[in-house]
């Protein structure tokens, strides 16, 4: 039987120690560095030479025009809150958010019942002072008359009456007081006692001296009876002119309460003070005007709440103006200052995007805004025609022409450049680069316009684009002298 062969173990492989551990790690950062070194030295060193591409421009004739454009929104051109002038609870609302309404027309009510109960108070006042003045002015009839006459005729009796029977009384107490004198005189001689006599004649004296006070104050009250008949008759005869003024002040005093109270009634009813279109309404029947709930186009429902509006004012009612429209947007100080009113601008609107519509400007706020240290002026523009499509508060960009030259000398605006003060471009002439001093005037966003120094048909240089192309074609380097603008030959210079 033939026996297995043995195998033996093989060799391990020995390990250089230099290889080992940090040795490793930085011989593989060097390795990393030489091939970034050659990949530098192939795109700088071993480069192509530079292609630098020399770009023109020819001098032309045409417009320059310099505009200034902002952004803002549409506003309409007026705009009214309308309001209760009583404070009241809403009986009724005859319109809804968004219904078109006239000069005049009835918006809504509140409860009326106290105005109309003060009117009629006021209206009853004025009839009670009314008929004072017309029984002042009015003459008394013949029977009223007559009865008056009666009356001072009747005192004029009483007077007489009470005279005559006081008169009557004091010459019987003076007959009883001399008859009792002659008793005492008669019965009691050489001064006798005559106590019963004495006593009779003191007690009708006195009795004398009573109806005499008596008598005197009759006459008196019969006599001030006459002058109150005879007064009344006076009075009631003739017209006094301090109490017909009197009563007409009355009347004047109760016309005033009537009117303010008409005034007050007619408060409670809110009418349109212009034409245009309902943009908000607060308030339902059974709620108090102006403080109640903000309704939905169309109808009563309530309006989603929003923390972005319309604008539109927190009273009862706001009516838009929407016949036309203005739009106000803000602009930088430097761009301001080219404004004037009535220069002409070209509107359009993001919501519509085929939209453009001429205008001019209306007005330039005289005072600044100033947001984060930004400082802008609101410009308002008129719109020299509407369109059904626009609505209040759109996006509304506008275009303005401060300065515009026709058929003027003009270059692309890359090629004129400003050294110490002086302007100028540069000329291509016969192979030759001439720096020509020239005078500017409108500059625009493309172009800028030549007053002198420069013909129509002048070759001028743009600023160059340099190309570095590495020798294996892989990858390039665009290196810009400024900003440029295509147009006119181009020449390319090196290899």
């Amino acid at each position: 039987m033939r026996q297995a062969p043995t195998l033996k173990p093989l060799p391990q492989l020995r390990r250089h120690a230099w290889l080992t551990g940090t040795r490793a790690w930085i011989a593989g950062l060097g390795l990393v560095g030489v091939l970034l070194v050659g990949l530098i030295a192939h795109d700088t060193v071993f480069a192509s030479p530079a292609a630098v591409t020399i770009r023109t421009a020819t001098a032309d004739r045409g417009t320059v025009a310099s505009v200034v454009s902002g952004t803002g929104s549409l506003l309409p051109v007026g705009r009214m809150t309308v309001n209760f002038k009583a404070a009241g609870i809403l009986t009724e609302v005859d319109v809804r958010v968004g219904d078109k309404v006239t000069t005049g027309q009835l918006l809504a009510r509140v409860d009326s019942s106290t105005q109309q109960a003060a009117l009629a108070q006021a209206q009853a006042s004025l009839a009670a002072a009314q008929a004072n003045v017309q029984s002042t002015q009015s003459p008394l009839t013949a029977a009223q008359v007559a009865q008056l006459q009666h009356q001072v005729s009747a005192a004029q009796q009483n007077y007489n009456d009470t005279v005559a029977s006081v008169n009557a009384t004091n010459q019987a107490d003076a007959a009883t007081v001399l008859n009792d004198q002659a008793k005492v005189n008669a019965d009691c001689p050489n001064g006798a006692q005559c106590s019963q006599e004495r006593a009779q004649l003191a007690s009708d004296q006195s009795k004398q001296h009573m109806d005499a006070i008596s008598g005197q104050s009759r006459i008196n009250s019969a006599s001030q009876q006459i002058t109150s008949a005879r007064d009344n008759l006076a009075v009631q005869t003739q017209v006094k002119p301090n109490a017909l003024a009197s009563g007409q002040a009355q009347v004047a005093s109760a016309a005033a309460q009537v009117q303010a109270a008409q005034v007050a009634l007619n408060q409670t009813t809110l009418t349109a003070p212009t034409s245009g279109v309902v943009v908000s309404i607060n308030g339902v029947p059974g709620e108090a005007a102006g403080g109640g709930t903000a309704q939905a186009p169309g109808s009563l429902a309530p309006q989603p709440s929003s923390g972005t509006g319309s604008g539109a004012s927190s009273g009862f009612m706001v009516i838009d103006d929407n016949s036309s429209y203005v739009a106000v947007m803000p602009f930088a100080e430097t761009d301001a200052a080219r404004l004037a009113a009535n220069q002409t601008a070209a509107l359009t609107f993001d919501a519509i995007p085929n939209l453009t519509i001429s205008g001019h400007v209306l007005s330039i706020s005289p005072s600044a805004t100033v947001v984060s240290n930004v400082v802008d002026y609101y410009v308002s523009f008129v719109l020299n025609r509407t369109d059904p499509r626009l609505r209040e508060g759109m996006t509304a960009n506008a275009s303005v022409t401060v300065a515009q030259a026709d058929n003027a000398v003009r270059v692309p605006n890359a090629a004129v450049h400003t050294t110490g003060g002086t302007t100028a471009v540069t000329v291509l002439s016969k192979g030759q680069q001439v720096s020509t001093e020239v005078i500017t005037g409108v500059v625009g966003d493309t172009y800028t316009e030549i007053k002198a120094g420069l013909n129509d048909g002048d070759v001028v240089l743009l600023p160059t684009i340099r190309t570095t192309t590495g020798t294996s074609g892989n990858g390039s380097n665009l290196l810009r002298g400024g900003g440029g603008f295509g147009g006119g030959g181009a020449v390319r210079a090196g290899g």
